[in-house]
């Protein structure tokens, strides 16, 4: 059996090991600048096309959302429980010269005073958290009012691939173990202790939302892919991956 606490660690663990590759893959890192307009526009909607706003990034990772929010002239916190994906996050923020505060902290449990911020911005996280409902829950305490909260994710699961999808993914493994020198099934023995991965999305989110006192939507949108032969190789099978939903979430009194 898994505790809770032994289960954030070896979450924690598991995502440090991913960090040194974590951005190569699509998705995660941002590989054109077709691509970096599309999130700057995703993010610009989704935050009302308002500017200087003080906003959290939430399992910020090396920071990709961070940064680009940091560009957009907001004064950004991210949160992560790993260190080593956030000295990558800090290393990309002085090569770009942007300033953005990057340090330790649990989803769950954001180490914040009460209404400390207008919004907070989650990419490809809530599916990795053991308690989502609580993190809603911290996150809601933390916005000032009419504050928003951004999820951007989609729909991954084997449940999404198609047979032909499915080969492929199973057939990359080798290359992906070879080039990145890390095994591609790293979280597969988690998901059962993680909710959200076995609920409809965004239904759930949504749902999650409205329970924490959130009014909320939800908006489909598509991200432009760029591959070379080796991406494609290792990555083509998750192609539906560029086909995500933004919910957005505003605090009510």
């Amino acid at each position: 059996m898994i505790y809770e606490t032994d289960l954030k660690g070896v979450i924690a663990t598991r995502w440090s090991i991913r960090a040194r590759t974590y951005d190569l893959s699509p998705g995660h890192g941002i590989h054109s600048e077709r691509e970096k307009q599309a999130w700057v526009n995703i993010l610009s909607d989704a935050l009302d096309q308002k500017t200087n706003l003080t906003v959290l990034d939430v399992g910020t990772g090396t920071g990709a959302l961070a940064l680009l929010l940091a560009e957009m002239n907001h004064n950004v916190v991210g949160i992560d429980l790993s260190e080593k994906m956030l000295a990558r996050a800090r290393d990309k923020a002085r090569t770009a010269s942007l300033k953005a505060d990057f340090k330790i902290g649990d989803a769950e449990s954001p180490p914040f005073e009460k209404e400390s911020f207008d919004a907070i911005v989650c990419r490809h996280l809530l599916w990795t958290l053991p308690n989502p409902e609580r993190a809603v829950d911290e996150w809601r305490n933390v916005l000032k009012p009419g504050g928003r909260v951004v999820i951007i994710d989609g729909n991954f699961g084997k449940s999404k691939r198609t047979a032909l999808q499915e080969v492929w993914r199973y057939m990359a493994m080798p290359l992906i173990l070879l080039t990145e020198f890390r095994d591609p099934r790293w979280l597969r023995d988690l998901d059962t202790h993680l909710p959200m991965r076995q609920r409809e999305r965004p239904a759930a989110d949504i749902e999650i939302l409205e329970k924490a006192g959130f009014t909320a939507d939800v908006n489909p949108v598509k991200l432009p892919r760029k591959y070379s032969l080796l991406k494609y190789m290792k990555y083509g099978y998750s192609r539906h991956s560029q086909y995500q939903f933004v919910v957005n979430g505003v605090k009510t009194a």
